[in-house]
């Protein structure tokens, strides 16, 4: 891991194309490069889950889906046909459980997953993703990357799930854990955790850390944490984190394409762990870098569409393959 450290923006970035992406190949076929699930979105909150999925597809993924509850699911589907939308995990309010029989299939065929995007507080909602990531442990031993975010980091800190919800993620193997916290995200969890800083937090989860703030920290085993400062914009928009977990979520599935399924051979080959800190990387550059070309265009009426809809823009500036 100090290897990383050493590099530069540039290096690490060159470094994701010669040992992560795969490169396209008539070779592969549909869902070879990457099949992600976000599982979020209700009522109240469509925009996030949507944000999630929309930049994984535009960065690369093969087949993105979205798992959202029964309200949520037709203005979801509404915002673009590119993005597969199941209504499983119930109808926010009721009484009737989720369809757990249909989430299952659907995780089944799934290479990474992310958490948390647009759920709300709902406690059966939350429930049911405390179910579904006991699933990812259990059925999957814990081997699909899980990118948890928004409402699925509050179910760390708060005081009913904490302590079953940090025994389902220590399940997981260590590195296919991604936490991506703001700042008040961020001191929730270290507080509740007993932590001081990220890397205590990574090495009590055996999780990777994206700490979001001026500069994007990115904590692992180990006490210094690897940082992102590349130029992005002061004007911040909501649903901005929601680009960087559909980016990275794409990227862990590179890495599993690359290193699980190993369906090309790269020139450079990485283990699982730097290959995680470089996904989380890339996804801070590509994000940072949907800002700036996002002000540049619109300035301060600069919306979350303007930065999510630049995601294959920052792909082609930043990591460009066009044949």
């Amino acid at each position: 891991m100090t290897m990383l450290a050493r590099l530069s923006h540039k290096e690490i970035l060159q470094l994701a194309k010669r040992a992560v992406i795969p490169p396209l190949s008539p070779e592969f076929h549909k869902g070879q490069c990457g099949r992600v699930c976000v599982v979020g979105g209700c009522e109240d909150y469509t925009g996030a889950p949507y944000f999630s999925a929309h930049s994984a597809a535009l960065f690369g993924a093969d087949l993105t889906h979205v798992l959202c509850e029964l309200n949520a699911a037709p203005v979801i589907k509404g915002y673009t046909p590119n993005l597969m939308v199941h209504p499983y995990l119930r109808q926010a309010g009721s009484d009737g459980p989720p369809s757990m029989d249909k989430i299952r299939g659907l995780l089944d065929r799934m290479h990474v997953c992310v958490v948390g995007p647009g759920l709300g507080r709902d406690r059966q909602m939350l429930d049911s993703v405390v179910e579904i990531l006991e699933y990812l442990t259990t059925a999957h031993k814990g081997e699909v990357p899980v990118v948890l975010d928004a409402d699925g980091l509050f179910l760390i800190s708060d005081s009913r799930y904490s302590e079953r919800m940090c025994a389902i993620l220590r399940a997981f193997k260590p590195g296919r854990l991604v936490l991506t916290p703001n700042v008040v995200e961020f001191k929730r969890i270290l507080d509740r955790l007993g932590c001081e800083s990220g890397a205590e937090v990574a090495r009590a989860l055996k999780c990777v850390v994206v700490e979001k703030g001026t500069d994007d920290c990115i904590w692992f085993e180990g006490s210094e944490p690897l940082k992102c400062s590349a130029t992005g914009s002061s004007k911040r928009v909501g649903g901005q984190g929601d680009t960087l977990t559909g980016v990275i979520a794409t990227m862990l599935a590179f890495s599993r394409a690359t290193h699980d399924f190993r369906i090309w051979q790269p020139p450079e080959t990485l283990e699982w762990l730097p290959m995680v800190v470089t996904s989380c990387y890339v996804g801070s550059a590509i994000t940072r870098e949907c800002a700036r070309l996002a002000y540049e265009k619109v300035g301060r009426s600069m919306q979350t569409t303007d930065v999510n809809d630049r995601v294959g823009h920052a792909f082609e500036r930043l990591l460009g393959e066009r044949d």
